[in-house]
Protein backbone atom coordinates (compact mmCIF):
# COMPACT_ATOMS: atom_id res chain seq x y z
CA UNK A 1 0.00 0.00 0.00
CA UNK A 2 2.65 2.28 1.18
CA UNK A 3 5.04 1.16 -2.31
CA UNK A 4 1.32 1.92 -4.54
CA UNK A 5 1.11 5.54 -2.55
CA UNK A 6 4.84 6.51 -3.47
CA UNK A 7 4.59 4.96 -7.34
CA UNK A 8 1.85 7.57 -8.10
CA UNK A 9 1.75 9.66 -10.46
CA UNK A 10 0.08 12.52 -8.13
CA UNK A 11 3.83 12.43 -6.21
CA UNK A 12 5.48 14.91 -8.57
CA UNK A 13 1.88 17.45 -7.60
CA UNK A 14 2.15 16.83 -4.20
CA UNK A 15 5.74 17.51 -3.77
CA UNK A 16 5.91 20.75 -5.97
CA UNK A 17 2.80 21.90 -3.85
CA UNK A 18 3.79 21.24 -0.71
CA UNK A 19 7.64 23.34 -1.84
CA UNK A 20 5.30 26.32 -2.96
CA UNK A 21 3.62 26.16 -0.01
CA UNK A 22 6.99 26.27 1.93
CA UNK A 23 8.24 29.02 -0.29
CA UNK A 24 4.97 30.76 0.34
CA UNK A 25 5.57 30.41 4.46
CA UNK A 26 9.31 31.56 4.43
CA UNK A 27 8.13 34.70 2.36
CA UNK A 28 5.19 35.51 4.70
CA UNK A 29 7.81 35.04 8.03
CA UNK A 30 10.21 37.21 6.23
CA UNK A 31 7.80 39.90 5.47
CA UNK A 32 6.36 39.99 8.65
CA UNK A 33 9.69 39.73 10.48
CA UNK A 34 11.07 43.01 8.80
CA UNK A 35 13.44 41.19 5.93
CA UNK A 36 13.39 43.43 3.24
CA UNK A 37 12.06 40.61 0.81
CA UNK A 38 8.73 41.17 -1.31
CA UNK A 39 6.56 38.57 -2.10
CA UNK A 40 7.77 37.72 -5.53
CA UNK A 41 11.46 38.10 -4.70
CA UNK A 42 11.97 34.58 -3.10
CA UNK A 43 9.87 33.23 -5.66
CA UNK A 44 11.91 34.10 -8.18
CA UNK A 45 15.39 33.68 -7.32
CA UNK A 46 13.96 29.72 -6.70
CA UNK A 47 12.59 29.87 -10.12
CA UNK A 48 15.87 31.03 -11.49
CA UNK A 49 17.46 28.73 -9.25
CA UNK A 50 15.95 25.61 -10.90
CA UNK A 51 16.06 26.66 -14.17
CA UNK A 52 20.17 27.32 -14.20
CA UNK A 53 20.00 23.95 -12.65
CA UNK A 54 18.48 22.32 -15.17
CA UNK A 55 20.81 24.22 -17.69
CA UNK A 56 23.59 22.36 -15.47
CA UNK A 57 21.75 19.29 -15.01
CA UNK A 58 20.96 18.20 -18.97
CA UNK A 59 24.96 18.39 -18.74
CA UNK A 60 25.18 15.93 -15.90
CA UNK A 61 22.36 13.95 -17.76
CA UNK A 62 23.98 14.19 -20.98
CA UNK A 63 27.77 13.84 -20.18
CA UNK A 64 27.53 9.98 -20.02
CA UNK A 65 27.04 10.40 -23.06
CA UNK A 66 30.51 11.23 -24.18
CA UNK A 67 32.27 10.03 -21.34
CA UNK A 68 30.80 7.02 -19.76
CA UNK A 69 30.67 8.49 -16.35
CA UNK A 70 27.57 7.08 -15.84
CA UNK A 71 26.39 4.24 -17.23
CA UNK A 72 24.15 0.75 -16.01
CA UNK A 73 26.12 -2.04 -15.13
CA UNK A 74 26.17 -5.08 -17.33
CA UNK A 75 24.05 -7.75 -16.49
CA UNK A 76 26.44 -10.63 -14.53
CA UNK A 77 26.26 -14.09 -16.03
CA UNK A 78 24.50 -16.92 -13.94
CA UNK A 79 26.34 -19.89 -11.91
CA UNK A 80 25.46 -22.10 -15.15
CA UNK A 81 26.32 -19.77 -17.60
CA UNK A 82 30.00 -19.37 -15.79
CA UNK A 83 30.70 -22.62 -14.90
CA UNK A 84 30.19 -23.35 -19.02
CA UNK A 85 32.19 -20.42 -19.97
CA UNK A 86 35.26 -21.52 -18.02
CA UNK A 87 34.74 -25.24 -18.81
CA UNK A 88 35.07 -23.92 -22.68
CA UNK A 89 37.92 -21.84 -21.87
CA UNK A 90 40.28 -24.51 -20.77
CA UNK A 91 41.34 -25.72 -17.08
CA UNK A 92 44.18 -23.89 -17.22
CA UNK A 93 42.53 -20.05 -18.21
CA UNK A 94 43.42 -17.33 -15.68
CA UNK A 95 41.89 -14.28 -16.45
CA UNK A 96 43.95 -11.47 -15.38
CA UNK A 97 41.90 -8.88 -13.31
CA UNK A 98 41.46 -5.27 -15.19
CA UNK A 99 42.49 -2.42 -14.03
CA UNK A 100 40.12 0.45 -14.72
CA UNK A 101 42.09 3.55 -16.68
CA UNK A 102 39.04 5.79 -15.16
CA UNK A 103 40.25 4.77 -11.60
CA UNK A 104 43.75 6.32 -12.49
CA UNK A 105 42.49 9.08 -14.10
CA UNK A 106 40.10 9.71 -10.97
CA UNK A 107 43.46 9.80 -8.81
CA UNK A 108 45.03 12.46 -11.31
CA UNK A 109 42.37 15.30 -11.03
CA UNK A 110 42.47 14.13 -7.28
CA UNK A 111 46.00 14.80 -6.62
CA UNK A 112 45.63 18.18 -9.02
CA UNK A 113 42.98 19.41 -6.33
CA UNK A 114 45.67 18.04 -3.31
CA UNK A 115 47.96 20.79 -5.17
CA UNK A 116 45.51 23.29 -5.44
CA UNK A 117 44.55 22.95 -1.81
CA UNK A 118 48.62 23.06 -0.96
CA UNK A 119 49.15 26.35 -2.96
CA UNK A 120 46.36 27.76 -0.74
CA UNK A 121 47.50 26.74 2.09
CA UNK A 122 51.28 28.29 1.50
CA UNK A 123 50.27 31.16 -0.63
CA UNK A 124 47.80 32.29 1.71
CA UNK A 125 50.19 34.69 3.90
CA UNK A 126 51.60 36.25 0.39
CA UNK A 127 48.83 36.59 -1.97
CA UNK A 128 44.34 36.52 -1.03
CA UNK A 129 44.26 35.41 -4.83
CA UNK A 130 44.05 31.63 -3.79
CA UNK A 131 42.52 31.50 -0.28
CA UNK A 132 40.43 28.70 -0.18
CA UNK A 133 40.36 27.61 3.73
CA UNK A 134 41.92 30.32 6.47
CA UNK A 135 38.35 32.13 5.66
CA UNK A 136 35.25 30.45 7.94
CA UNK A 137 32.97 32.18 5.59
CA UNK A 138 34.21 32.66 1.91
CA UNK A 139 36.48 31.00 -0.34
CA UNK A 140 38.79 33.33 -2.92
CA UNK A 141 39.30 31.84 -6.38
CA UNK A 142 41.53 34.48 -8.43
CA UNK A 143 38.62 37.01 -8.63
CA UNK A 144 36.06 35.32 -7.82
CA UNK A 145 34.72 35.18 -4.20
CA UNK A 146 32.18 32.23 -2.99
CA UNK A 147 30.20 32.12 -0.12
CA UNK A 148 30.66 28.03 1.63
CA UNK A 149 27.10 27.65 2.51
CA UNK A 150 26.44 27.74 -1.20
CA UNK A 151 28.27 25.08 -2.13
CA UNK A 152 27.83 22.83 0.55
CA UNK A 153 25.08 20.77 -0.03
CA UNK A 154 26.21 20.68 -3.85
CA UNK A 155 29.41 19.53 -2.45
CA UNK A 156 27.97 17.02 0.36
CA UNK A 157 24.66 15.77 -1.67
CA UNK A 158 26.13 16.02 -5.74
CA UNK A 159 29.99 16.12 -5.89
CA UNK A 160 30.68 13.68 -3.27
CA UNK A 161 28.02 10.94 -3.95
CA UNK A 162 28.85 11.30 -7.54
CA UNK A 163 32.33 10.84 -7.45
CA UNK A 164 32.42 8.23 -4.66
CA UNK A 165 30.07 6.16 -6.41
CA UNK A 166 31.87 6.34 -9.29
CA UNK A 167 35.11 5.47 -7.27
CA UNK A 168 33.49 2.38 -6.03
CA UNK A 169 32.39 1.21 -9.56
CA UNK A 170 35.60 1.51 -11.15
CA UNK A 171 37.12 -0.68 -7.60
CA UNK A 172 34.91 -3.06 -8.29
CA UNK A 173 35.49 -3.55 -12.07
CA UNK A 174 39.18 -3.56 -11.42
CA UNK A 175 38.04 -7.00 -9.37
CA UNK A 176 38.90 -5.33 -6.44
CA UNK A 177 42.92 -5.78 -6.36
CA UNK A 178 44.75 -4.48 -3.51
CA UNK A 179 46.08 -1.51 -5.99
CA UNK A 180 42.93 -0.32 -6.67
CA UNK A 181 41.62 -0.73 -3.25
CA UNK A 182 44.14 1.20 -1.96
CA UNK A 183 43.63 3.91 -4.73
CA UNK A 184 40.14 4.45 -3.86
CA UNK A 185 40.76 4.77 -0.14
CA UNK A 186 42.71 7.29 -1.34
CA UNK A 187 41.02 8.95 -3.27
CA UNK A 188 37.66 9.33 -0.77
CA UNK A 189 40.10 10.36 2.34
CA UNK A 190 41.64 13.13 -0.14
CA UNK A 191 37.93 13.95 -0.62
CA UNK A 192 36.87 13.81 2.66
CA UNK A 193 39.82 15.76 4.04
CA UNK A 194 39.08 18.47 1.20
CA UNK A 195 35.47 19.09 2.78
CA UNK A 196 36.12 18.80 6.19
CA UNK A 197 39.63 21.72 5.80
CA UNK A 198 36.80 23.67 3.80
CA UNK A 199 34.67 23.81 6.92
CA UNK A 200 36.56 23.59 9.76
CA UNK A 201 36.69 26.99 10.62
CA UNK A 202 32.88 27.25 10.65
CA UNK A 203 30.65 25.69 13.77
CA UNK A 204 30.89 22.37 14.13
CA UNK A 205 27.12 21.53 13.90
CA UNK A 206 27.78 21.67 9.38
CA UNK A 207 30.76 19.16 9.97
CA UNK A 208 28.37 17.00 11.66
CA UNK A 209 26.09 17.18 9.13
CA UNK A 210 28.64 16.27 6.81
CA UNK A 211 29.70 13.12 8.39
CA UNK A 212 26.32 11.53 8.55
CA UNK A 213 25.84 12.27 4.92
CA UNK A 214 29.48 11.32 3.86
CA UNK A 215 28.83 7.93 5.88
CA UNK A 216 25.50 7.27 4.20
CA UNK A 217 26.75 7.74 1.12
CA UNK A 218 29.46 5.20 1.30
CA UNK A 219 27.16 2.97 3.06
CA UNK A 220 24.65 3.10 0.32
CA UNK A 221 27.15 3.19 -2.34
CA UNK A 222 29.42 0.10 -1.18
CA UNK A 223 25.57 -2.14 -1.03
CA UNK A 224 24.29 -0.82 -4.04
CA UNK A 225 27.46 -1.17 -6.37
CA UNK A 226 29.87 -3.61 -4.61
CA UNK A 227 28.33 -5.72 -1.72
CA UNK A 228 28.03 -8.79 -4.09
CA UNK A 229 30.87 -9.02 -4.97
CA UNK A 230 32.94 -8.51 -1.88
CA UNK A 231 34.19 -11.54 -0.72
CA UNK A 232 35.49 -10.43 2.42
CA UNK A 233 32.67 -8.42 3.42
CA UNK A 234 33.87 -8.30 7.13
CA UNK A 235 36.78 -6.06 5.90
CA UNK A 236 34.43 -3.58 3.89
CA UNK A 237 32.35 -3.45 6.77
CA UNK A 238 35.60 -2.57 9.24
CA UNK A 239 36.59 -0.06 6.63
CA UNK A 240 33.16 1.70 6.84
CA UNK A 241 33.79 2.12 10.76
CA UNK A 242 37.04 3.20 10.55
CA UNK A 243 36.06 6.08 7.82
CA UNK A 244 33.09 7.13 10.82
CA UNK A 245 35.82 6.99 13.83
CA UNK A 246 38.01 9.03 11.20
CA UNK A 247 35.49 11.63 10.74
CA UNK A 248 35.03 11.62 14.96
CA UNK A 249 38.44 11.82 15.64
CA UNK A 250 38.61 14.98 13.28
CA UNK A 251 35.91 16.86 15.24
CA UNK A 252 36.73 15.84 18.25
CA UNK A 253 40.38 17.02 17.87
CA UNK A 254 38.73 20.60 16.26
CA UNK A 255 36.09 20.79 19.20
CA UNK A 256 38.80 20.41 21.97
CA UNK A 257 41.19 23.24 20.58
CA UNK A 258 38.98 26.54 22.44
CA UNK A 259 35.73 26.25 21.02
CA UNK A 260 32.65 26.67 23.25
CA UNK A 261 29.67 24.86 23.37
CA UNK A 262 27.85 27.93 21.67
CA UNK A 263 30.23 28.05 18.66
CA UNK A 264 29.91 24.27 18.51
CA UNK A 265 26.00 24.98 17.44
CA UNK A 266 26.85 28.03 15.42
CA UNK A 267 25.91 30.73 17.90
CA UNK A 268 28.00 33.67 17.96
CA UNK A 269 28.60 33.55 22.25
CA UNK A 270 26.47 32.01 24.91
CA UNK A 271 24.51 35.21 25.07
CA UNK A 272 23.04 34.58 21.95
CA UNK A 273 22.64 31.14 22.62
CA UNK A 274 20.63 31.43 25.98
CA UNK A 275 18.59 34.27 23.93
CA UNK A 276 17.34 31.77 20.91
CA UNK A 277 16.35 28.79 24.04
CA UNK A 278 14.31 31.20 26.03
CA UNK A 279 12.63 33.04 23.18
CA UNK A 280 11.37 30.37 21.70
CA UNK A 281 10.58 28.15 25.20
CA UNK A 282 8.54 31.24 26.10
CA UNK A 283 6.75 31.49 22.29
CA UNK A 284 5.64 27.60 22.56
CA UNK A 285 4.53 28.27 26.01
CA UNK A 286 2.69 31.06 25.79
CA UNK A 287 1.08 30.42 22.06
CA UNK A 288 -2.58 30.46 21.72
CA UNK A 289 -4.32 27.22 19.68
CA UNK A 290 -4.85 29.75 16.96
CA UNK A 291 -4.04 33.68 16.78
CA UNK A 292 -1.78 36.01 18.30
CA UNK A 293 -0.86 36.33 22.37
CA UNK A 294 -0.91 39.78 23.55
CA UNK A 295 1.98 38.66 26.36
CA UNK A 296 4.37 37.92 23.39
CA UNK A 297 3.05 40.98 21.85
CA UNK A 298 3.96 43.37 24.39
CA UNK A 299 7.38 41.29 25.21
CA UNK A 300 10.38 43.35 23.78
CA UNK A 301 12.61 40.41 24.22
CA UNK A 302 10.46 38.51 21.88
CA UNK A 303 9.68 41.61 19.65
CA UNK A 304 13.61 41.88 19.33
CA UNK A 305 14.18 37.63 18.76
CA UNK A 306 11.42 38.19 16.24
CA UNK A 307 12.96 40.84 14.20
CA UNK A 308 14.92 39.98 10.64
CA UNK A 309 14.66 36.64 11.68
CA UNK A 310 14.19 33.44 9.59
CA UNK A 311 13.17 30.74 12.35
CA UNK A 312 10.18 29.49 10.45
CA UNK A 313 8.31 27.02 13.11
CA UNK A 314 8.30 29.94 15.82
CA UNK A 315 7.33 32.66 13.41
CA UNK A 316 4.46 30.68 12.86
CA UNK A 317 3.85 30.03 16.49
CA UNK A 318 3.99 33.58 17.27
CA UNK A 319 2.15 34.95 14.50
CA UNK A 320 -0.43 32.39 13.68
CA UNK A 321 -0.79 30.10 16.71
CA UNK A 322 -0.76 26.17 17.50
CA UNK A 323 -3.20 25.30 15.05
CA UNK A 324 -1.35 26.73 11.76
CA UNK A 325 1.94 25.27 13.19
CA UNK A 326 0.72 22.07 13.07
CA UNK A 327 -0.38 22.43 9.68
CA UNK A 328 2.79 23.31 8.46
CA UNK A 329 4.51 20.45 10.63
CA UNK A 330 2.07 18.56 8.20
CA UNK A 331 3.32 19.83 5.15
CA UNK A 332 7.19 19.26 5.69
CA UNK A 333 5.94 15.30 6.37
CA UNK A 334 3.90 15.55 3.30
CA UNK A 335 6.61 17.04 1.02
CA UNK A 336 9.43 14.01 2.26
CA UNK A 337 6.67 11.54 1.52
CA UNK A 338 5.99 13.08 -1.85
CA UNK A 339 10.04 13.92 -2.07
CA UNK A 340 10.60 9.56 -1.72
CA UNK A 341 7.72 8.68 -4.42
CA UNK A 342 9.76 11.10 -6.51
CA UNK A 343 12.96 9.73 -6.07
CA UNK A 344 11.58 6.19 -6.58
CA UNK A 345 10.25 6.81 -9.86
CA UNK A 346 13.76 8.54 -10.74
CA UNK A 347 15.77 6.27 -9.35
CA UNK A 348 18.22 4.89 -12.19
CA UNK A 349 21.09 2.07 -11.09
CA UNK A 350 23.05 4.12 -13.24
CA UNK A 351 25.82 5.68 -10.57
CA UNK A 352 23.36 8.74 -10.40
CA UNK A 353 21.19 7.20 -7.91
CA UNK A 354 23.33 7.44 -4.58
CA UNK A 355 23.04 11.08 -5.79
CA UNK A 356 19.63 11.47 -5.59
CA UNK A 357 19.37 9.25 -2.52
CA UNK A 358 21.32 11.75 -0.32
CA UNK A 359 19.72 14.34 -1.77
CA UNK A 360 16.45 12.96 -0.50
CA UNK A 361 18.27 12.06 2.69
CA UNK A 362 19.47 15.89 2.97
CA UNK A 363 15.92 17.12 3.06
CA UNK A 364 15.18 14.22 5.77
CA UNK A 365 17.83 15.69 8.18
CA UNK A 366 16.93 18.77 7.56
CA UNK A 367 13.31 18.77 8.56
CA UNK A 368 13.76 16.00 11.47
CA UNK A 369 17.12 18.43 13.12
CA UNK A 370 14.62 21.68 12.26
CA UNK A 371 12.01 20.73 13.90
CA UNK A 372 14.01 19.66 16.80
CA UNK A 373 15.52 23.02 16.39
CA UNK A 374 12.20 24.86 16.42
CA UNK A 375 11.29 23.62 19.58
CA UNK A 376 14.49 24.74 21.40
CA UNK A 377 16.91 21.44 21.32
CA UNK A 378 20.20 21.92 20.54
CA UNK A 379 20.39 20.92 16.97
CA UNK A 380 21.14 24.17 14.91
CA UNK A 381 20.09 23.00 11.33
CA UNK A 382 16.89 25.02 9.42
CA UNK A 383 14.10 23.59 8.01
CA UNK A 384 13.72 23.38 4.32
CA UNK A 385 13.41 26.32 2.42
CA UNK A 386 14.00 28.65 5.33
CA UNK A 387 17.22 30.92 5.66
CA UNK A 388 18.97 33.01 3.15
CA UNK A 389 21.11 30.94 1.51
CA UNK A 390 19.45 27.75 2.67
CA UNK A 391 16.30 28.26 0.02
CA UNK A 392 18.56 28.21 -2.86
CA UNK A 393 20.81 25.46 -2.13
CA UNK A 394 17.36 23.44 -1.31
CA UNK A 395 16.16 25.06 -5.03
CA UNK A 396 19.17 23.42 -6.50
CA UNK A 397 18.93 19.70 -5.16
CA UNK A 398 14.87 20.02 -6.35
CA UNK A 399 15.95 20.92 -9.53
CA UNK A 400 18.52 18.28 -9.91
CA UNK A 401 15.78 15.56 -8.51
CA UNK A 402 13.37 17.25 -10.89
CA UNK A 403 16.11 17.10 -13.71
CA UNK A 404 16.04 13.02 -12.67
CA UNK A 405 12.87 12.23 -12.77
CA UNK A 406 11.96 14.25 -16.25
CA UNK A 407 14.97 12.25 -17.54
CA UNK A 408 13.81 8.57 -16.16
CA UNK A 409 10.23 9.27 -17.82
CA UNK A 410 12.25 10.24 -21.12
CA UNK A 411 13.73 6.98 -21.11
CA UNK A 412 10.49 5.22 -20.37
CA UNK A 413 8.54 6.90 -22.94
CA UNK A 414 10.94 6.47 -25.88
CA UNK A 415 11.08 2.76 -24.90
CA UNK A 416 7.64 2.83 -25.00
CA UNK A 417 7.28 4.64 -28.61
CA UNK A 418 9.90 2.13 -29.83
CA UNK A 419 8.43 -0.41 -28.74
CA UNK A 420 5.29 0.45 -30.65
CA UNK A 421 7.11 1.28 -34.00
CA UNK A 422 8.64 -2.42 -33.87
CA UNK A 423 5.04 -3.48 -33.11
CA UNK A 424 3.53 -2.02 -36.23
CA UNK A 425 6.01 -3.12 -38.29
CA UNK A 426 5.85 -6.53 -37.30
CA UNK A 427 2.04 -6.72 -37.56
CA UNK A 428 2.19 -4.83 -40.86
CA UNK A 429 4.58 -7.88 -42.11
CA UNK A 430 2.25 -10.47 -40.93
CA UNK A 431 -0.90 -8.78 -42.80
CA UNK A 432 1.33 -8.96 -46.03
CA UNK A 433 2.08 -12.85 -45.38
CA UNK A 434 -1.39 -13.58 -44.67
CA UNK A 435 -2.56 -11.27 -47.33
CA UNK A 436 0.02 -13.65 -49.94
CA UNK A 437 -1.59 -17.29 -48.43
CA UNK A 438 -4.85 -15.80 -49.17
CA UNK A 439 -3.71 -14.98 -53.03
Amino acid sequence: MIRKILKSKWSLVVMLATMLLLIWSRTFIGIANGCGTTALEILGHCTLTVFLTFIWGCNLYVWDDETGFFYKDEEEPGVLESFLMRLLEGENYHRKPVHSSGLRNSLCVILALAVICLLSFALSDWTDRLNLFSDSKYMQIGWLCINKKYIYDVLAVIVFPIWTTFIIRKMKESEFTTGAVLSGIMQILTLTLIGFLLYMGKSNIWLIEMVVLNVITLILAVHGYAWKNIRKKGNAIALLIMYALLWILLISVFRYSGQSFAGFMGFTDITQATSYFSNVHKIAENAPFIGQNSTLLNDPYVISFMKDSHYLIPSVLFYGGWLPTILLIFVEVVFIVALAGVLIQAREHDGRDIMLDMIWVGFLIRVIAGLLYSFGLPTAILLPFSGTTGIITDSICMGILLMGYLNRKRKLWCGLYEFCDLYEDDFEGWEGDEYEKDE
